[in-house]
């Protein structure tokens, strides 16, 4: 903690006093407090280390078992000080007593309340979605932000989330997913945006840094990036999941064996299956994986089926644990439906599918690849007829 509260009330917060003997002084004078639970805090004076205040051992204070690492420190300071150089006036560790929280810092902007988490550790989702929807519930836009050194990067376009970094995307007003965040280190502001998920972890992104002292709050708030699909990246990671598909083992066996039962060889599969649609990360679930699953189910069979049969399907499929959904706490409109009737239109768009009347479609084309080099000029011929017409629709619904 960087604020406590003295005896007699009085707030004190280590950003405004940081001379080590000034610090010293009050600490030979004043008894302090937790401003969360009242309890009797220690100032740390240290000379390597940030200075802060500590809860004593045994503290029995929710905000005493998220210990705080010199890198949180670090960070939240230097993201409260670009804060006021704003001109915002920021406040660092209110407390909020009506829903018992207190963010790393909030400010107000255009009549809006915010609440800053920059979250450096894990912690269990249901904790991450109970201090979000109580933010919610207080009128408070929760900004969660993540820490730099936590990005898993894998490539210049290409990173793994694990299922609690999927906690932090959200949506910026130009309907773009992204993740914030912030390393002291560098002291850079960093987005992930654009991002398409391939599997379950692994997402084709882009990424945006900026010095902190350059940042704008639109860079937060508002941020706006030019729209790149990265198909080349996409076909290859496709290409990768087709072609790796008999390798997976364990819960694999039964996806693998509805494949074969519906006489489907994973790298033999038609391009159709593995396209990128804007509202995939609503679903847990493999984009190759979800869309086979629909078409095993719902276009195999060759004859018209509605919208509602697709979703059916689709609903059927997450009930039996095949498909699973994605909690996101941050993104208010939106879910794995939405991802399936997005699919269902683009395959209408790409000739899939054909549309006979405004509630029912049909396969347009059956048409499998009878060995690998076929099946790879098909993709081929696939994405040079349709490509921009894949890329304008991502940018259409982004």
């Amino acid at each position: 903690m960087l604020v406590s509260k003295t005896k007699c009330g009085e707030w004190i917060s280590l950003t405004e006093v940081q001379n080590q003997e000034k610090l010293k002084e009050i600490r030979r004078k004043e008894i302090f407090f937790c401003p969360e639970c009242s309890e009797q805090v220690i100032l740390k004076i240290g000379t390597k280390r940030i200075s802060h205040f500590a809860h004593k051992v045994g503290s029995v204070c929710a905000d005493s078992y998220e210990r705080e690492s010199e890198y949180h420190l670090r960070g939240k300071i230097l993201l409260y000080k670009w804060l006021d150089s704003l001109g915002l006036k920021p406040s660092l560790e209110p407390y909020y007593q009506e829903i018992s929280q207190r963010p790393d810092i909030s400010f107000v902007y255009e009549g809006v309340q915010y609440a800053i988490e920059y979250q450096c550790s894990v912690i269990p989702e249901e904790l991450f979605m109970k201090r979000t929807n109580n933010y919610y519930q207080a009128n408070i836009v929760p900004i969660w932000i993540m820490s730099g050194k936590n990005i898993k990067r894998k490539g210049s376009h290409k990173a793994a989330l694990s299922s609690f970094d999927y906690l932090f995307l959200s949506k910026s007003p130009s309907e773009q997913w992204r993740i914030p965040a912030f390393c002291p280190i560098t002291n850079t502001l960093i987005s992930l945006h654009s991002i398409l998920p391939v599997t379950v972890k692994n997402v084709i992104t882009n990424y945006s840094m900026i010095p902190i002292e350059k940042a704008q709050l639109a860079d937060l708030l508002n941020p706006s990036w030019k729209q790149l699909a990265r198909l080349i990246e996409w076909q290859n990671e496709m290409k990768k999941q087709k072609d790796m598909s008999p390798l997976y083992g364990g819960q694999q066996n039964k996806f693998l064996q509805d494949l074969y039962n519906h006489s489907l060889i994973p790298s033999l599969l038609p391009p159709e299956i593995g396209l990128p649609v804007s509202n995939a990360p609503f679903i847990e679930t493999s984009v190759l994986k979800w869309q086979c699953y629909l078409l095993m189910d719902v276009f195999h069979h060759q004859r018209s089926f509605s919208m509602k049969e697709a979703i059916h399907a689709f609903r059927k499929r997450v009930q039996k644990g095949d498909i699973k959904i994605r909690n996101l706490p941050l993104v208010k409109e939106g879910n794995g439906i939405a991802a399936v009737n997005e699919y269902i239109q683009l395959l209408v768009q790409v000739n899939y599918l054909k549309m006979l009347n405004q509630n029912y479609f049909q396969l347009a084309r059956k048409q499998y690849a009878e060995n690998y080099s076929n099946q790879e000029k098909m993709a081929k011929d696939f994405y040079q007829e349709y490509g921009k017409l894949i890329c304008n629709h991502l940018n259409k619904v982004q």
